[in-house]
């Protein structure tokens, strides 16, 4: 059976490593992602001494993906320009969601993320049924029972579903 491609944000690389999942993931699925976002998981979170650390090993991020994008300033822009709500996302997802842009993603590619207003931006770009959770992933990746307890809450999926429940429902 062949593997599914994903491509995911920072949020989600810093989750998959806090719970020491990355390899597991990348080992059952295609991960991909864009350059910005390596950038802010090396970058994002670089005092060690802060209670919440989390350290990324460049190579075994590096080795898990399946390979990394970086759009152009043009692409950039074209996103911002048919979007504009995509301008006040972060770096990471606003380069991921123009790269995927400018591909002409398509739905069965899926973009895991926790970020919550890149959830509402792909909704209004058409791409709410193809964000999945973190918790969807790692179920399927052999992790333990034990991490997936540990998983943070916008990184599960009954969070996921009470917001695309309210994407739909106009709330958000």
């Amino acid at each position: 059976m062949p593997k599914t491609q994903i491509f995911v944000d920072t949020n989600v690389i810093f989750e998959a490593f806090r719970l020491n999942c990355w390899t597991a993931i990348c080992h059952n699925y295609i991960i991909e992602t864009v350059e910005k976002c390596i950038e802010e998981s090396l970058t994002g979170n670089s005092n060690p001494s802060h209670k919440n650390h989390i350290h990324i090993d460049r190579s075994i991020l590096m080795n898990g993906l399946a390979t990394s994008h970086k759009p152009s300033k043009k692409d950039i822009a074209n996103l911002v320009l048919d979007y504009p709500n995509c301008q006040g996302l972060d770096d990471g997802e606003l380069h991921l969601f123009a790269w995927l842009y400018r591909h002409e993603y398509h739905p069965e590619i899926l973009i895991s993320t926790a970020d919550k207003a890149a959830i509402v931006s792909a909704a209004q770009i058409g791409w709410l049924d193809s964000i999945i959770s973190l918790e969807q992933i790692i179920q399927k990746s052999g992790i333990s029972k034990q991490q997936r307890i540990n998983l943070g809450l916008q990184h599960r999926s009954d969070w996921l579903n009470e917001i695309k429940l309210k994407i739909r429902l106009d709330i958000l």
